[in-house]
């Protein structure tokens, strides 16, 4: 069997091994049975549903002839990691309006063709957004401010 679409097939692949963590590491919760889930049986559904969409995606990359694996750009993938990581310990330090600020100014330097200004109205909006459903709506005790 020859493979047509590398890259649905690695995308494939990856899906079946993130969906084989899932399983891996619901095994040791109790699963239940339908009529009293334990808190093992939404990971396990989860992964169950992840592993038969990956084997779709990769065995659909034997029938159908797609594009290649595109090459791996580090930049933005580390760029991105470090923002994820800038917002765990903005929250932690200073609160959710300055972590979701340094989130969203440190993942635009991922994209060279986002302008300053997009990315400081993406971050109030975020902002406004996160306070208003987290804070307001839903009355979770999230810090603010590095005082509150």
């Amino acid at each position: 069997m020859h493979i047509r679409s590398p890259k649905d097939f690695w995308s494939g692949a990856i899906f079946i091994a993130i969906a084989v963590g899932f399983i891996v590491l619901s095994l040791q919760y109790r699963i239940g049975d339908i009529h009293r889930m334990g808190p093992a049986m939404f990971p396990t559904l989860v992964g169950v549903l992840l592993a038969l969409l990956g084997s779709a995606i990769a065995i659909r990359s034997f029938v159908i002839d797609g594009p290649k694996v595109p090459s791996l750009h580090a930049r933005p993938l580390i760029l991105s990691l470090i923002a994820i990581v800038s917002f765990g310990l903005a929250f932690q330090w200073f609160g959710l309006i300055a972590a979701i600020a340094v989130l969203v100014m440190a993942s635009a330097q991922a994209a060279r063709d986002i302008r300053l200004w997009q990315s400081a109205a993406l971050a109030a909006f975020l902002i406004v957004f996160s306070v208003a459903v987290f804070v307001w709506l839903l009355g979770l005790p999230i810090p603010l401010w590095p005082d509150s």
